[in-house]
């Protein structure tokens, strides 16, 4: 929520890669002189997950050796040195579950890609070996009482949850001055490219952890630009998927007719096989029984990659993006011109016909009263009935008992707290049909108008009503101006993924812009004392 919220506060205040690698077992990673960013042949910071999956088949890595590099690198740039607080709780059987699936591989072979391979979850996502708890006070130490069914589809598929990142509070659901990152239980998360930059979004743990490699990857959640937003701040790749694709079950609410889950890795492939992972038909959420007919074969999103998708492809562009001469603007030209290089046909959208702001004003209209009603119901019904606060009333009185924490104010919280929170409430139902009709048919009007297959857009430009809309948005990195990254969204109708992850895997192959945040920001690698330690 947090690109959008700084936007709208007034309004607010109204209302596959081969490489060759040996074949040796139990490698001695190289060491601190590479700030512990390699294990044996891997190097963490630039390889996929399907890299690391072939280095685990051929033995050249286990998973036990990579949760370990990943906690000491957690321990480096997370804990200690820089202290960018993105991680809020690790998971103590962890190692335990990597024996396991070692084991597993050696007798049975691989699950699929994620076999092995540690993910983290923001910490709205629900988990029963590890606390879940939004970033709240009032939530610490509150184990639900089911996991979500995403984290449920991770573990089937052998992933390994590593542990649980910090956010934004409530997905940046707390008061207009909070800033992006804080929460009261978590504390600050720091951005890597440029300690002074503004994290963004609500999912600011998971895009941390995700660029500066303290896993595979990350799981983030959107409601307004909370996954697109902090992955474009933090030089990722991710997945805003269609409304239904991956089940809101077991994940603390925001607003469940605009909240969704997805990705946010370092590649398109690590996105599409994660996205694969977590789709599916949940009898808890009943949007993903409209994934029927609507998803690939066995939910592979990675066989769309790799397939020439830029070349014939229709891209609609906003003409005030095209002539635009800031810097973003020039890398984002410079983004348009590889693609027509690689066969793609620009198509200027009328900018008459764009008025995306007012879909996302709506849409925030609608969240206070959802936000009550959807948080106490999942306090009812998900939560542990001895825990010290059961609706949102009683969470707004034990913030104010612990103002040296909760020391932004609450007043989104209290407004919430304000409304009838009846899903009946006629106001609220007449602003949230609007929003999700208006950018449904804004989207699918120019994807069907100007005969493109998606639209494409610098940064956040499609966030607001692809979130609106319940559509899905995929962002690449895109380049840097100074110190601050920049990416570019595809945006399409409902179920488009397999498209927009082509277009975004063919940018991404001939563009190759992201750049580790170690390379970019020399205090990372200084005050870690990674450059101290030597080999080990």
């Amino acid at each position: 929520m947090g690109l959008i919220l700084k936007r709208l506060r007034p309004v607010l205040v109204l209302v596959l890669l081969l490489v060759p690698l040996p074949p040796a077992t139990g490698a001695k990673p190289v060491g601190d002189r590479d700030c512990l960013r390699r294990l044996g042949p891997v190097d963490l910071q630039t390889s996929s997950i399907l890299d690391l999956q072939r280095s685990l088949e051929r033995e050249a890595i286990s998973s036990v050796s990579l949760v370990r590099r990943y906690l000491e690198r957690i321990e480096a740039f997370d804990d200690k040195g820089p202290a960018l607080n993105s991680i809020r709780e690790l998971n103590p059987n962890a190692l335990d579950q990597a024996a396991a699936l070692d084991a597993e591989r050696r007798a049975t072979g691989a699950r699929g890609p994620l076999h092995g391979i540690p993910i983290l979850l923001k910490d709205n996502v629900g988990t029963t070996d590890m606390p879940t708890t939004a970033g709240s006070i009032a939530l610490k130490g509150s184990i639900p009482l089911r996991q979500a069914f995403i984290t449920k589809r991770l573990k089937q598929a052998g992933a390994i949850i590593l542990g649980k990142a910090n956010l934004s509070e409530f997905a940046n659901w707390v008061d207009l001055s909070m800033p992006n990152g804080y929460s009261s239980l978590g504390g600050q998360v720091i951005a890597p490219y440029d300690f002074s930059l503004d994290p963004s979004g609500s999912s600011t743990g998971s895009g941390v952890s995700a660029t500066m490699a303290l896993a595979a990857g990350a799981i983030g959640t959107e409601t307004s630009g909370s996954i697109i937003s902090p992955a474009t701040r933090h030089s990722l790749v991710a997945i805003k998927p269609t409304l239904g694709l991956a089940s809101r079950a077991g994940i603390i609410p925001l607003a469940p007719s605009f909240d969704t889950p997805g990705p946010m890795t370092r590649t398109v492939s690590d996105a599409a096989a994660i996205l694969g992972a977590i789709s599916g038909v949940d009898p808890n959420d009943p949007a993903t029984e409209a994934q029927d007919g609507n998803t690939p074969s066995g939910n592979d999103y990675l066989a769309a990659l790799g397939t020439g998708s830029l070349e014939g492809a229709r891209l609609g562009v906003r003409e005030g993006d095209l002539s635009s001469t800031s810097g973003t603007g020039q890398l984002f030209n410079r983004a348009i011109a590889e693609m027509e290089e690689a066969g793609a046909i620009i198509v200027p959208i009328d900018e008459e016909i764009a008025p995306l702001a007012s879909a996302s004003i709506v849409e925030l209209a609608a969240i206070f009263n959802e936000f009550k009603y959807s948080l106490n119901l999942y306090l009812a019904e998900e939560t542990e009935p001895d825990l010290r606060v059961r609706t949102l009333s009683e969470i707004i009185e034990y913030n104010n008992q612990h103002p040296d924490k909760v020391k932004y104010g609450q007043n989104l919280l209290q407004l919430s707290d304000a409304q009838t929170g009846t899903p009946f409430d006629p106001v609220y139902l007449a602003t949230k049909t609007a929003a999700i009709t208006t950018s449904q048919v804004w989207i699918d009007t120019v994807l069907s108008h100007y005969e493109v297959n998606a639209i494409v857009a610098p940064d956040g430009g499609n966030t607001g009503v692809t979130a609106a809309a319940g559509y899905p948005n995929v962002t690449v990195p895109m380049g840097y101006t100074g110190s601050t990254p920049h990416g570019i969204a595809f945006a399409g109708t409902a179920w488009a993924e397999p498209t927009l992850l082509g277009l975004a895997d063919d940018y991404e192959q001939i563009s190759r812009r992201r750049v580790p945040p170690t390379e970019m920001n020399a205090a990372l690698t200084e005050e870690s004392g990674c450059s101290n330690r030597g080999d080990r």
